[in-house]
């Protein structure tokens, strides 16, 4: 009976079954609630976190504008570069990265350093993404500029290599190398001041489109053309869909691909090509006329248009070193050069102009009817004022004004600045442009100085005394000017008096299809007036006269380096520096280079029609006639008998001439 009894656990377990039943189906109403939750509810979410974990979008880097001389000559342009990317987060740092390090040629310290920074970006991106599933990883430059020999032995591991890729990028690439260093300038990786400074705007505001913000490894102007038309040249980013596995490996099969939804990228938009006025070929006869002084600079400009045919500064540095950045040992060379090869000699450091200022107080005394151009003035060597004795480079006897500027006599000048006074002077000099910076747009440009008696008593402590103006007639004393300033003077003169603001980019052009011809023009760019100076034309002449008798006559501070092939007027210069000693710290051997005067020559031709004006500067030349004026008339006969005659004839080419009697016949 017992076996066929019921027994009274299982009547207990009766009871509980129900209870237990009901929970399992409340447990799995809950678990098929949250399916239909995540499944549908939240469908869209969950499959954009997926999405968003195979499909990544890259940067696609835009090229930068093409910079061009005003004859097409390219001077800087942008050529295939392969940089090297990993994905920190998905990068095996044990067995990977020493295998690609070595790949790369990495020193021990350079891998220690790009792995500690790898760690952290992995780090970085790993607690995000724990923080948050839709974080997008980033992916980290390893390398730039890498051989094609490297590219190759990388494709050839391309399975050993999860989480690395290498893509094809522009890089900025100068032809002319330290020839137009100071004009172009260069460019160089963002640093972190830079994106610091954007995000501090951004946060103010400012709006900026997509694709036109900066990025770590970004390359930007820092001086020159690439600066100063850095918002037409850099153009706009692009972008691109990529299917990434698990290990960070780009996926390229059918399926994958269709994983991507549209837009599949965005093309970058290049840069905007810009178009200087300046000359290649004059540039590099300037250097060739160079040949053999230390440093200096030159500047030609058109007399009718203010536009610069040529802007040289001496010595230079190679750009491209900059754009992949220079190594500790040729940064220390740079700075340590005493010729200051990062300076730009045309338009940053301003000089004593010595005697091509003379030019322009006889103006200043012509102008104020202090002086005519018969007055006549004694010169016997010494000017004595006081218990000071101010010298003249010879004995010139009874000048007048024509013989003053042709022999560049001292005395004759000292006399003229007593009669004149050193404010009309200083008043006529700032009609011209001096102590003024002309906007010429790029680099640093210093305005130097046109001292006033009031500049004096304010830094003399009220003590003005006439040897201020003896010293400011003759281009000494405080008076400083650059080379620019100078040639934008000079070339006032040679057209009558208007005086322009330097021209250095002539047009914007759309992007070319290639890099050999510019696109269409955007924005053509016409000269700028300052100003017209009221100059009375029998003041003008006698004073171009005189230039032109310092090139031209016997005795002629420039005479015998006169060309014989261009009718000439101008003014030497030789400007006193001041003494370096022991004291300072230099090479003792060095010494005597840096005490020597600087040589000037300014210039314009052709004398009966100017159309260019020039002006040399030789740093530490010496005298302005045996050393500047060389470099100026072989600069002058370069561009009238050889390069504008070619851009002429390239211009308007000649008819062809029949071969043959044959070919002449017409059907």
């Amino acid at each position: 009976m017992s076996l066929l009894g019921q027994r009274t656990d299982v009547g207990e377990f009766r009871k509980r079954y129900k209870w237990m039943a009901l929970t399992v189906m409340v447990l799995m109403l809950v678990l098929v609630g949250k399916l239909v939750h995540l499944q549908i509810a939240r469908h869209n979410e969950f499959a954009a976190i997926a999405h968003d974990n195979i499909v990544h979008r890259v940067t696609l880097a835009t090229s930068r504008g093409v910079v061009r001389d005003k004859n097409g000559v390219i001077l800087a342009a942008s050529r295939e570069s392969w940089n090297v990317y990993v994905v920190p987060a998905r990068l095996d740092l044990e067995k990977t990265w020493p295998r690609l390090a070595e790949l790369l040629g990495l020193g021990p310290v350079e891998r220690a350093t790009i792995e500690q920074r790898l760690r952290a970006q992995r780090d970085a991106d790993l607690a995000a993404l724990r923080q948050n599933p839709k974080h997008r990883i980033h992916e980290a430059i390893v390398r730039e500029d890498i051989s094609r020999d490297i590219v190759g032995a990388l494709e050839t591991r391309k399975p050993e290599l999860n989480a690395v890729n290498w893509i094809s990028v522009p890089m900025r690439y100068y032809p002319t190398k330290e020839l137009t260093f100071h004009l172009l300038g260069y460019v160089n990786e963002v640093s972190k001041e830079d994106l610091d400074a954007q995000a501090a705007a951004l946060n103010g505001g400012e709006k900026k489109e997509w694709g036109t913000t900066l990025q770590a490894g970004d390359r930007v102007g820092r001086s020159g053309i690439e600066k100063a038309w850095e918002s037409y040249l850099r153009g706009q980013r692009g972008w691109k869909k990529v299917v990434l596995d698990a290990r960070g490996n780009r996926r390229n099969a059918k399926e994958d691909l269709a994983q991507i939804d549209a837009p599949h990228e965005q093309s970058p938009i290049p840069g905007r090509d810009v178009r200087l006025t300046v000359d290649a070929d004059l540039i590099a006869s300037a250097r060739r006329a160079f040949a053999g002084q230390l440093a200096g600079s030159v500047v030609v400009v058109e007399v009718k248009t203010g536009r610069l045919l040529a802007v040289y500064s001496k010595p230079g540095v190679d750009p491209n070193d900059f754009v992949a950045g220079l190594t500790p040992k040729q940064a220390e060379g740079i700075l340590a050069n005493p010729l200051h090869p990062l300076i730009d000699k045309t338009m940053y450091e301003a000089y004593f102009p010595g005697s091509t200022m003379k030019p322009f107080s006889a103006l200043a005394a012509l102008q104020t009817n202090a002086i005519t151009p018969h007055t006549r003035e004694m010169c016997e060597h010494i000017y004595v004022l006081g218990k000071t004795r101010f010298k003249c480079e010879g004995f010139h006897g009874q000048t007048a004004l024509h013989d003053a500027i042709v022999h560049s006599c001292n005395i004759f000048f000292y006399h003229l600045g007593e009669k004149t006074g050193i404010d009309a002077m200083a008043a006529l000099n700032g009609d011209f442009g001096f102590g003024q910076r002309t906007g010429v747009g790029i680099n640093h440009e210093v305005p130097g100085l046109v001292p006033t008696k009031a500049w004096y008593n304010q830094h003399y402590g009220g003590q003005f005394r006439l040897g201020f103006t003896l010293n400011a007639a003759i281009g000494q004393g405080n008076t400083k000017v650059t080379v620019l300033q100078l040639a934008m003077a000079y070339a006032a003169l040679a057209n009558g008096g208007t005086l322009y603001a330097p021209q250095i980019v002539r047009s914007i052009e759309s992007p070319a299809t290639t890099t050999d011809a510019g696109g269409g023009v955007e924005i053509d760019f016409a000269p700028r007036i300052r100003r017209k100076i009221n100059l009375v034309p029998e003041n003008l002449k006698a004073v171009l006269e005189g230039m032109h008798g310092v090139v031209n006559e016997p005795g002629g501070t420039a005479y015998k380096e006169r060309s014989t092939k261009i009718d000439v007027a101008g003014k030497t210069g030789t400007a006193q520096v001041s003494k370096v000693t022991q004291k300072s710290g230099m090479d003792p051997r060095s010494i005597w280079y840096f005490n020597r005067d600087h040589a000037w020559f300014a210039g314009m031709a052709p004398y009966d029609d100017p159309e260019i004006a020039v002006v040399v500067l030789v740093e530490h030349g010496g005298g302005g006639g045996h050393n500047a004026a060389p470099i100026a008339m072989r600069v002058l006969e370069d561009w009238f008998l050889k390069i504008k005659p070619a851009r002429e004839q390239a211009a308007h080419p000649k008819p062809s001439v029949p071969t043959s009697p044959v070919s002449a016949v017409k059907p």
